[in-house]
Parts: structure tokens; sequence; C-alpha cells
């Protein structure tokens, strides 16, 4: 399980980190413009409150793009910058979650077997258990077994507690599913495997993004949680490994600061023994912290979790190995319906692209992408990217108008304003529409906007995708966002929605804690002051 450097992408309670170079793309793109005004004197000025936020400090030297319509008569209300590139970041989930919506069905469900390589003989296999991957992001956990695929709403949900403080664990039993086809196992008559317990990953080749690795097997976002319980300030910490696993052994370093201190929690593998945890750091006394170590070898991650599984239903298991033996896996396609042992179908597709949205999950993202793929008959997940883009263009965005580079929204994906309003038009005339809105975040309440205008009149009446993109400056530790964004509807009153993008680039602030939460902030409130004045 080699280390591998990996660079995070968020959207409000998600940092994208990209290089500082990225800015240039923007900016050759147009003319830099903080202007409220609009670039081609189409729509009414902007309300005061959105220039009141447009005008400060870290906007100075900044460019503001945005585009309110009203989709019934296509009146544009407000509009800068509206046919001109921005970088889409976390945006690009629009178009990549309403196409699996699309193309593959927000009921559609994956399975995941468990398969013999040869028939038990009086309770004991001597051939190989092969746990398949299918693909399905959960894989129970989550509360898939009661058909969800829920998302922490007391914190930030773990999939980004290594970038941002606040992060909760996720809701259910990770390991749920797991013991589910466990059980199956041992139902069948299974009570020994003299063989191996391996995981096929082969649905498609592991897709390296951005983010990370993206493979077929998932088992707690594929994320170790590293918790600590603080002791009394100057005392250390005690860590707890959740899920407990045999794979993995921590030494912790961990010591617990003043009450008022910042989380500098941090996990990291061991150059020798990458099953050696190092976790280090200190965390505010008075208060759980929570960090996280990213699997790099999946299937072996789900084998061992596997194997544990299989052992809690009372089934012996003779390996001791901890890695996953890819060589030792049957030919693609060998499986015979007659052995299999187990089966864990996962949470429809329209829960798990509703917790995409909501906290901008970009593994998720991006796992959808590959499921695009496999729908197309290919491996290899970048082969489901031209599904995204050619419903796009059916949707009536221009290609000249539209980039995209991955799932998540890795730059320089890319769109106008106007091609996002005009994407989200046509979503809402489609059948699968009341699932996508009720996905996306919104302000005041839910996913990347619940810290956003809590105390607004706007709160719960701002739905939209959040999108960051943004990177430190060395040297200085200031906080350099390429772009902040927003895109989604406004609820005026009276059944009235109105479309809207809000975007804007180029903002420098003193550093990042402060710098990732007030851009946030300030563009969702210039989103909500646009709602307000249009409010009937």
């Amino acid at each position: 399980m080699p280390k591998r450097r990996r660079r995070t992408y968020l959207a409000r309670t998600v940092f994208a980190v990209t290089t500082v170079s990225a800015m240039l793309f923007a900016t050759a793109c147009s003319d830099d413009s903080s202007d409220s005004s609009s670039e081609s004197g189409q729509g009414q000025g902007i309300p005061e409150a959105a220039t009141a936020i447009m005008d400060t400090d870290p906007y100075t030297a900044a460019r503001w793009s945005y585009l309110v319509v009203d989709p019934e008569t296509d009146e544009v209300i407000y509009s800068n910058q509206a046919d001109t590139f921005m970088f889409l970041a976390s945006q690009t989930k629009h178009f990549t979650v309403g196409t699996v919506f699309n193309n593959l069905g927000v009921d559609k469900t994956v399975t995941t077997p468990v398969y013999a390589t040869s028939a038990p003989v009086g309770g004991t296999l001597t051939g190989d258990l092969v746990l398949v991957g299918s693909g399905d992001l959960a894989l129970g956990g989550r509360n898939a077994d009661q058909g969800k695929f829920d998302l922490a709403t007391d914190g930030i949900d773990h999939v980004y507690a290594d970038a941002l403080p606040g992060a909760v664990l996720a809701p259910g039993d990770p390991l749920a599913g797991l013991d589910a086809m466990a059980e199956q196992v041992a139902a069948s008559g299974v009570t020994r495997v003299d063989g191996d317990v391996l995981v096929d990953p082969r649905l498609w080749e592991t897709y390296d993004t951005v983010e990370g690795l993206v493979p077929s097997i998932f088992v707690n976002d594929n994320l170790v949680d590293i918790q600590a319980q603080p002791g009394e300030p100057g005392q250390p910490a005690t860590i707890q490994m959740l899920p407990g696993n045999g794979l993995f052994t921590i030494d912790s370093q961990v010591t617990t600061g003043a009450a008022d201190s910042d989380s500098t929690l941090k996990v990291e593998a061991d150059d020798a023994n990458p099953t050696l945890l190092h976790v280090t750091g200190s965390v505010p006394a008075g208060k759980t912290s929570l960090t996280v170590y990213r699997i790099t070898d999946a299937s072996s991650w789900a084998r061992q979790l596997f194997i544990e599984a299989l052992q809690r239903k009372g089934i012996t298991v003779a390996s001791t190995a901890k890695v996953n033996n890819d060589a030792a896996l049957p030919p693609s396609g060998s499986y015979q319906d007659n052995l299999r042992l187990a089966t864990l179908d996962s949470a429809p597709l329209g829960e798990a692209g509703g917790m995409i949205l909501a906290t901008s999950y970009n593994t998720g993202a991006n796992t959808f992408v590959c499921l695009l793929a496999v729908e197309a008959g290919s491996d290899q997940c970048a082969d489901g990217l031209p599904a995204i883009r050619d419903l796009a263009a059916e949707a009536g965005v221009p290609a000249s108008d539209f980039v995209i580079m991955d799932g998540q929204g890795g730059d320089p994906s890319s769109a106008t304003p106007t091609a996002v309003a005009t994407w989200l038009k046509w979503v809402s005339a489609q059948p699968w529409a009341d699932t996508f809105w009720a996905g996306q975040p919104i302000l005041g309440e839910r996913g990347s906007l619940s810290g956003v205008g809590a105390d607004s009149p706007a709160k719960g009446k701002v739905i939209g995708k959040t999108s960051t993109s943004a990177d430190v400056e060395p040297g200085t530790e200031r906080l350099v966002v390429t772009t902040q964004g927003l895109s989604g509807y406004l609820d005026v009153g009276d059944g009235r929605r109105l479309l809207f993008v809000v975007a804007v680039s180029n903002a420098v602030f003193p550093d990042l804690p402060r710098g990732v939460f007030q851009v946030g902030d300030d563009v969702g409130m210039v989103a909500a002051a646009f709602q307000q004045a249009q409010e009937k």
C-alpha cells in the first residue's frame, strides 16, 4: 500500500487545492472585471446588499460573474460576464450527477456479489471466496440497508476530515454490508475457507484523479477514521481507529491543548511499514476531534474487513495474508451463478447523487463517471466523460462553452454562466428533476450551504451547488481563490423559481482558515441578496 500525495478539492465544506497558475486561464478568457454592471446592458442593477459584499477588500482586484434568469420567460434579471468562461470546480457535479440520473436512472441500484471458485464440501471451501467490486460507494454504510445514502448533518462529513475542522463520523455502520454478506455466506453452509479471500476490483481500472484513486470497491468511503478524545491540557489524547481492523496499527503522539486552540491532528503512514499510522498534533480540550487516513490499496482494505466480518459470523479463514492477491483472481467473466454465495444491493443512485451534491463528494462524483464508462462498455473511467458532454449538448449547451476534465470539476473544467443556466433549465424539465433538486445544498439548512445565511431571511430559499478552487501562496500563506461559485435556483415566492449563477475569481485572503469560509459566506450572501430583491 504505497503512500500517495493527494490534492484536495473542497466546496464550502470542501476546499480545492490547485496551482496558482490556474488563475491565468480564467484571466486569459476575458478582461478581468469586478464591475457590477451588466456586460451587455441586460437586466436590472443589482441590489445594494450584493454590491456591499462585492466592493469589500478581498475582491478589489477580483472578477464577479453572475446571471439570474426567469426560466419561464427567459428574462435576464441580473447579468455580468455571463458569456465568459469561469472555472466550474464543483459546479461540474451538476452535469455529472444529472447525466447519471438521466442515463442510468435515479432508482438504479448496483449489486455486489460474493462467489466461491469451487463448491464447498462439508462446510469447507477449498477454493477461494471472491468479493467482486461493483462501484457501490457505501457497501451497506450510510444506512444503505434502509435505501438511504445519508450524510453527516451535525458537522462536516468525514470525507473532508483531513481538510477542515469540525468533521464528524459518517452516519450508519460502515461494516453493515460486509456483515450482511458474511451472514449469507454462513447461511450457505460455509464454516471454513481453506483457500484465500479475494477482492476483484476489475470492473474498471482504478481511476487516478486530482482528488485521489477511485477503485470499484469502497468500505467506509475508503477512509480510516482517526478520532481523538482529549485529556486535560498538556496530557496525551486517546486515539481511536474506526472501523477497528487488523490491517493498521496506530502510533499516537497526540497531546491535548487549550480549549480554545485549533486541532492540528495529522496522520501519516510509516515510510518503511505503510500499515503503521503515525498520528501527531494537538487537539483542543473539551471536544472530540477527527481526521482520516485515505486508503491507497482499496482491495486489501476491503479484503481485511470482509475476513473479519466472516470471522464474526463463525467462519474460519485459513489465510493470514494482509494483501489482496490480484494474481490469484479467476478469469474475468468466469464466475458461476450456482457458486454465488451472497449479494448486496446498493442504495438507489438517486440517494448517492444527493449526497454527492450536498457535500460535494469528489470521489463519489468521479465514481459516477466510472459507472457511465461501464454503461458504455469500457473499463476506462475517462470513457464516461463523453456521455456528459453529449447530454450537455442535447440540453443546448454549446461545446465551445463547456469543458469537463473529470467528474468532480478539476481545473480547468469550465463553462459560461449562460451554459450552466441552460443546463439547469433543461434539468428542470426532466422526470428526475425533483431528485436532482432535492439533493442540492440549501442556504442555512443543508449540506455545504448549511452554515451560510442561517439568520438570513433568504434561508431555505437559495438552493444550489457550491464550488471552490484555490491555493495557498508559498511564503505568505495567503489564500488565492481561483473561483468560488454557487448555482441553482432562487425561490422568490408564488411558486416562482429563478435560475442563478454567482462566482468570484481571483480573490485574495490573509490565510486559508478565514478565507475559505469567508468567500463561501460572501458568495452565498450575494445569492441571498438576489433572492431577497426579487421575492414577491
